[in-house]
């Protein structure tokens, strides 16, 4: 049961979301002057509030995932809609009540976040492109939580890496709604791909993958990061190369999503090597 849980909070996405978190803590403050108490309560609140997010999502597509995943706690029978419904508002309710003890600005992050995830699982995520751009939005909003959680100075290098967060994550939001297709479908989700087709949602992607690897060398360039961010973020960036070369070669869509998610965590270690050295 406790396992199953877990498997709810989809704990390596709500563990990268907090690594976020660090990343903005340390490219606004440094390693030297981050408080340690804030930096460890802003990493909490974003993880309960992106858990609590995650399992709403399974509770709203429930019917979905009994068809396209049937492997997921809610639809396997492993855990009842009901719980894991009550289960998503006590994660949202802890996590704002955490974020409280940090500052006001980043209580506002989690209460906002908290309302996008609501208003995304019921109703958002089935409008053309709304979905995508609130769930990259709280994707780049977490680098926005550790560096206000530390600092209000010095949050022009927070805001690059953050619209760089931003451009990728629509694209890999494009490239999973082509994967979910058949049970959007069955379920009547008007995504992208349905909408205008699976050529045409690649097409998309593969442009916002591209702004993403021209954003990508600004820190650099704008002297915010040094030549070790450019070497780690250059690995990254292949692999965003070779997934738009996937993409353009009609490479089932789940190749493309897994390769561009471990490009997303390549990067986002790139940020926290590039802030720290």
């Amino acid at each position: 049961m406790v396992k199953s849980f877990i498997e709810l909070l989809r704990p390596i996405n709500s563990l990268m979301a907090a690594l976020a978190v660090l990343v903005g803590a340390v490219v606004v403050g440094g390693i030297g002057v981050i408080n340690l108490t804030e930096l460890h309560l802003a990493i909490i609140a974003t993880f309960l509030i992106c858990g609590a997010g995650m399992t709403l999502n399974d509770y709203c597509d429930r019917d979905i995932d009994f068809l396209n995943k049937r492997h997921r706690p809610i639809p396997s029978g492993r855990i009842e809609s009901r719980t894991a419904f009550m289960f998503a508002f006590i994660l949202f309710a802890l996590g704002i009540y955490t974020s409280y003890f940090i500052n006001i600005y980043c209580m506002a992050i989690a209460f906002i976040n908290s309302f996008l995830l609501l208003l995304y699982a019921y109703r958002f995520k089935k409008v053309l492109m709304l979905g995508h751009i609130f769930v990259s939005y709280l994707v780049a909003s977490s680098f926005l939580m550790g560096g206000f959680a530390i600092s209000l100075e010095n949050l022009m290098p927070l805001f690059v890496i953050s619209l760089i967060a931003f451009f990728s994550n629509v694209s890999r939001e494009i490239i999973k709604t082509i994967e979910d297709m058949k049970g959007d479908r069955l379920g009547k989700v008007k995504s992208l791909p349905i909408i205008l087709g699976e050529k045409n949602a690649r097409k998309i992607a593969t442009i916002l993958t591209a702004v993403a690897i021209l954003l990508a060398p600004l820190p650099y360039l704008l002297g915010y990061m040094g030549l070790v961010y450019m070497y780690l973020v250059s690995i990254g960036l292949i692999m965003f190369i070779f997934a738009i070369i996937w993409n353009m070669r009609q490479t089932p869509a789940g190749r493309i999503h897994k390769l561009m998610k471990l490009a997303m965590f390549v990067c986002l270690l790139s940020f926290l090597m590039g802030a720290l050295f």
